[in-house]
């Protein structure tokens, strides 16, 4: 159907209208009452962004920490089916010289036992003091400069470049700091009176059947929500490089902390200095565990499925306070269309006061949390055991959901004023039903 110019002016002076009458009625509501919708659109807002954001963030704070305390910005490690990296000593070359590298810490890393009682024999029916964990090899500064190693010394010292027979243990491996202390899961053994000072033994088996024991001094235990760190045994890289009885001069980790945007050019170059097939290079968006991407979906879902909790109780109270502001205005409106004033106008007037409200709400709910919640969370984030959680928010998905909480106020300030502007004049006027 085709418009014709006079229909245009005619929307147009009943939008004009509209808008008149809806600023008159918002200049005369009561303070109080236009207050409270609009605090009831803040609350909506930050449920609709805050909940989503402190559920995603649980994880993307876990991903933060798996970056900054581990993997760095880029993980190389050994291919499938191979006990080292090819060619590693290169590599830790090329990407010292690299002009976008800040920092590279390459790691020995070898499976092995540590008893924690030497001197007195365990019962006959008693499981000894032992645990197998991972033995890493590390340059104490070069790890400092990834990773910042020393914040997770909880206990004790860390360790010095250099000097020999000393040994930190992940908190998680020692009964006495182990999240796990107080749970029972079979197979799971943990050090008893292991703690700084104490001497303890460490013995590594080659594939070939090759065993080297030394013992070590238990200069600190480290701490970190991060399985790779609190569940690990860290030694100096020289000393791990002369217990290993085979390749001493390959490394079994490469961490390379840089720009985070740079990172999937870096991967790229590697594999084109190595070749694709000698070593296994990723972001640490690649190398996050995949239960861990599953739980961020989830959290997604859930999030979304509280968001429209709140959409629900939004496009409530708005069509609430737009149906009693009309009902009780009826006989106002059954006058202004006995004047002339058309319906659309009447409608839009409403329609223009449930806007209104939703962009107050969301101007409020923006600044709140970019410059309120959001830096707040930063700075002091949620201590949960998994992770420091933080709030997940960005301004595209934000005006997302400003865009959908719109939406819903539109929809919910036009039905309640269309179901009365219907009515018959002369009975708004008379006030008959």
């Amino acid at each position: 159907m085709k418009v014709t110019v006079s229909q245009w002016k005619e929307f147009a002076r009943a939008i004009s209208v509209g808008w008149f009458l809806a600023v008159r009625q918002l200049r005369r509501a009561g303070k109080g009452t236009t207050s409270l919708i609009i605090f009831i659109m803040v609350l909506t807002f930050l449920n609709l962004v805050v909940v989503s954001g402190l559920l995603l963030g649980l994880i993307s704070g876990s991903f933060i920490q798996f970056r900054e305390s581990y993997s760095g910005e880029v993980i190389v490690t050994p291919a499938p089916q191979r006990d080292y990296i090819e060619n590693s000593s290169e590599l830790a070359a090329f990407l010292r010289d690299h002009p976008r590298v800040e920092a590279v810490s390459a790691r020995y890393r070898v499976g092995g036992q540590v008893l924690g009682t030497l001197s007195d024999l365990p019962e006959k029916y008693e499981r000894p003091n032992k645990v197998g964990a991972r033995i890493v090899g590390i340059d104490p500064s070069d790890e400092e400069a990834v990773t910042g190693f020393s914040r997770f010394v909880m206990r004790g010292e860390g360790l010095v470049e250099g000097e020999e027979g000393y040994i930190l243990i992940g908190s998680n491996l020692i009964k006495k700091y182990s999240s796990f202390a107080d749970v029972y899961i079979p197979g799971l053994d943990l050090l008893n009176d292991v703690d700084v000072g104490k001497r303890v033994r460490v013995t590594i088996t080659s594939a070939g059947g090759t065993t080297v024991s030394k013992d070590f001094i238990v200069k600190g235990v480290v701490k970190s929500k991060v399985d790779e760190v609190s569940t690990r045994m860290f030694i100096t890289d020289r000393e791990l490089k002369r217990l290993i009885p085979i390749n001493k001069e390959q490394y079994q980790e490469i961490a390379v902390k840089m720009d985070y945007a740079y990172a999937p050019a870096l991967v790229d170059e590697i594999e084109g200095f190595m070749g694709s097939s000698a070593a296994l290079v990723q972001t640490t968006d690649e190398a996050i565990p995949s239960f861990l991407r599953d739980i961020e979906t989830t959290m997604g879902i859930l999030g979304n499925a509280l968001s429209s909790i709140a959409l629900v109780v939004a496009a409530i109270t708005i069509f609430i306070v737009i149906f009693i502001n009309a009902v009780t205005k009826r006989k106002f409106i059954g006058i202004m269309k006995g004047i002339g004033i058309s319906p659309l106008a009447i409608e839009s007037s409403y329609v223009f006061q449930a806007i209104f409200y939703g962009v107050a709400g969301s101007i409020i709910g923006l600044v709140l949390t970019f410059f309120v919640l959001k830096p707040y969370f930063n700075a002091y984030p949620i201590n949960f055991p998994f992770s420091d959680g933080i709030l997940v928010a960005t301004p595209v998905g934000a005006m997302l959901r400003v865009g959908i909480l719109m939406i819903v106020t539109l929809a919910a300030g036009y039905i309640p004023a269309k179901i009365i502007v219907r009515k018959n004049t002369l009975d708004s006027i008379l006030g008959r039903q």
